[in-house]
């Protein structure tokens, strides 16, 4: 007899459903290099992964979020990465080797990350979902770098580890919009050390005495 899905172990069936997302994933990007994102379907997208409708719909709540399940592991690897750094490594030098797994995941398929990068950069329907994926990584980093900055318990939020997060990940999507604009010539590494060096500068009193009022 055999095993039901109901039956098998939340391990096996959460591979199961990540490996079923991955691949209509693929079958819509297809789709949307072939026709247009916004020309595309959901209906479309299900007939030709091989599924209803209604089965679609329990893997991806919009189309918008075809595109965005294949960078949706990179907030727990650049977390974890963050995590990792030396405690004593300057918070912004933390945050740019932390990005580095994302930056370096563009490059073992060239091919197919510049056109899902494309597709996103393209589209400004993804482009706004990406405001509700940034607020998730900023969401996952800001106890590591709240906690790299503030020598105590703050007692209230603190604004400089939200901002610090923010305009990390925004010098993560310029990199990425010229990346696709010089079609992958320029390694997204390289796009991104320039990004985030024009703004550490501005990075360097982070940590210190926030009592700058005359």
């Amino acid at each position: 007899m055999g095993i039901s899905a109901e039956d098998q172990p939340p391990s096996v069936r959460s591979r199961a459903r990540q490996a079923v997302k991955a691949q209509v994933a693929e079958v819509g990007l297809e789709l949307f290099l072939t026709d247009g994102f916004e020309q595309t379907t959901t209906d479309q997208i299900a007939k030709a992964a091989g599924m209803s409708r209604a089965t679609f719909f329990r893997y991806f709540p919009t189309k918008e979020d075809v595109v965005l399940t294949l960078v949706e592991d990179l907030a727990e690897q650049t977390r974890d990465a963050l995590i990792n750094r030396p405690q004593d490594e300057p918070v912004w030098t933390a945050l740019r080797h932390a990005l580095e797994p994302p930056a370096r995941e563009h490059a073992k398929n060239l091919d197919a990350a510049l056109q899902t990068a494309r597709v996103i950069v393209e589209s400004p329907s993804i482009r706004a979902r990406l405001q509700e994926r940034n607020r998730r990584w900023r969401n996952l980093l800001l106890p590591e770098v709240t906690r790299r900055i503030t020598p105590a318990t703050p007692s209230r939020p603190d604004p400089a580890a939200s901002a610090l997060i923010a305009s990390a990940l925004s010098c993560l999507d310029a990199a990425i919009e010229a990346w696709v604009r010089e079609e992958g010539r320029i390694p997204l590494p390289t796009l991104l050390d320039e990004a985030m060096n024009a703004v550490h500068p501005l990075t360097t009193n982070v940590g210190q005495s926030r009592d700058v009022r005359p």
